[in-house]
């Protein structure tokens, strides 16, 4: 169903990453503020992550799934092409750390790499201080 909404090829597209903003539905090109809210933004994001194969009748729909799940995330038409690259190299450094480095960062929720760094020196300075321990 999703596949209307897509480009036939990629040389029939435009804009960011191949994607003609028109023919998208309107709950992926709107840009009320629901759907910027850090919840929001994780549940697409963990959409777009967790996605299976098996829950689509065919290859062509489970691209055009994963085309809107893409778009929900990083919202290419109201992004710019280093906010993108911001949230793909946030999410690949959180992956890359221990589990519960992972955690302790995650909840905090950082905006950028540059914060979730912050929040890794700040608890490596909590946990230099002697007498210091962190909950």
């Amino acid at each position: 169903m999703a596949a209307a909404f897509l480009p036939r090829a990629p040389e029939e597209s435009e804009g960011l990453f191949g994607v003609n903003n028109k023919k998208w539905p309107a709950k992926v090109r709107g840009s009320g503020s629901q759907w910027n809210s850090p919840n929001n933004q994780e549940v697409f994001r963990q959409r777009f992550r967790q996605f299976c194969y098996k829950e689509t009748p065919g290859p062509r729909e489970a691209l055009s799934q994963l085309w809107v799940f893409c778009c929900e995330w990083l919202r290419p038409e109201i992004r710019t092409k280093e906010q993108i690259l911001e949230l793909l190299v946030l999410e690949q450094f959180l992956t890359i750390l221990p589990a519960e480095l992972q955690a302790w960062v995650r909840e905090h929720h950082p905006e950028s790499g540059e914060q979730a760094v912050a929040v890794l020196e700040d608890l490596e300075k909590e946990l230099d201080e002697p007498g210091q321990q962190v909950t």
